[in-house]
């Protein structure tokens, strides 16, 4: 079924979906990770994967998948290729990393393949904080050849399913149940026009002698950036949906350190819930319809470089307290952003 570059490496695969589009594998394989009904389920979050059940084997060259979307309520299907030179070169490169003061270069190890809805796939590939997004295919629609179907896999077959499995709290929470009664699913193409790239990069300015330790950029279409102690370049990127920016005041026993969270959406209930989850952040259901991507899309030109600047001080009244002003600039115009969820404070 799959041939394979030769060198070994460590990785594992994993598979995700947006939370609002739950599916569920009935069968597929990435080398030599096996998927089936089995344990194939994920709601996880748009790129959020992450599986550690390390193999050392070589990178495969193919992936196949067969899955059911709760919310479309169809199988899909697909055999694919990989492209193995760009996945293999990330392998061999890693990228850079700290912690601490000890500098190094740390190696890809996940390859993730997410499900959107109308069969779209994406495949990317990761390490502790970054993800870089590498192939996107189209699955087809499918129907499962009942003699096929195990008695173990019947209940994947049975009446209203996907149906009754979208109202299980396990599947569709609450919260995000209520957030979807709020703002509606987003538009099954989003997920599409989220992969979208501008040329633009962070700006951030802090207080006088304070310095960036730790940096989180999550954007939109999946991919992940953590430059830490360094800046980002200019580069193409899609939007981002939220920071988590780490930096301290001071040095040696007088140093203190402080996180700053900005998530570009006005839905507090998001914002609750990501701070339940310790940051882990997962996109605004409204995020289609939000500010900051009418701002890319209305007035940035993507082959021009854009930023994004930041700015923190703290309020005259409490030293402790940090007000914020944010803004997208391009070619000396700068447009506010106000629709947004932001705290920061000492980092504990």
């Amino acid at each position: 079924m799959s041939s394979y570059i030769e060198k070994k490496y460590e990785w594992s695969a994993d598979i995700s979906a947006p939370r609002e589009y739950p599916i569920e594998v009935y069968t597929g394989a990435v080398g030599g990770y096996f998927f089936s009904q089995m344990g194939g389920f994920t709601n996880a979050g748009w790129g959020n994967a992450g599986s550690v059940n390390y193999i050392k084997a070589p990178l495969p060259d193919r992936f196949d998948m067969t899955w059911l979307s709760y919310v479309d309520d169809k199988f899909y299907a697909g055999d694919w290729k990989l492209p193995t030179e760009k996945i293999q070169q990330l392998f061999e490169e890693g990228f850079y990393s700290k912690i601490g003061e000890k500098v190094r270069i740390e190696p890809y190890k996940y390859i993730n393949i997410g499900f959107a809805p109308k069969g779209m796939v994406i495949v990317w590939v990761a390490g502790n904080g970054r993800q870089v997004e590498v192939a996107r295919y189209q699955a087809h629609e499918t129907v499962i050849d009942p003699k096929l179907i195990t008695e173990s896999e019947k209940y994947m077959f049975r009446k209203n399913y996907a149906k009754d499995e979208l109202n299980n709290d396990f599947v569709i929470s609450k919260d995000l149940r209520g957030q979807i009664q709020l703002h509606g699913y987003p538009a099954p193409e989003a997920y599409d026009a989220y992969r979208e790239k501008y040329l633009w990069k962070p700006k951030v300015i802090l207080p006088e002698g304070s310095k960036i330790t730790s940096m989180y950029v999550k954007m939109c279409n999946g991919e992940m950036e953590n430059p830490f102690d360094r800046s980002l370049d200019m580069e193409y990127r899609a939007i981002p949906y939220v920071f988590q920016i780490y930096w301290s005041i001071g040095s040696g026993k007088k140093e203190q350190e402080f996180v700053s969270r900005i998530a570009f959406t006005s839905n507090t209930e998001f914002w609750a819930k990501s701070h339940e989850n310790n940051g882990e952040d997962e996109i605004p259901v409204d995020f289609d319809k939000n500010e900051i991507r009418n701002l890319f899309k209305e007035h940035i030109d993507k082959n021009k470089s854009a930023e994004i600047v930041i700015k923190l001080n703290p309020t005259e009244e409490n030293s402790r307290d940090w007000k914020m002003n944010m803004y997208l600039e391009q070619s000396g115009q700068k447009y506010s952003i106000n629709q947004i969820c932001h705290d920061s404070g000492k980092y504990d």
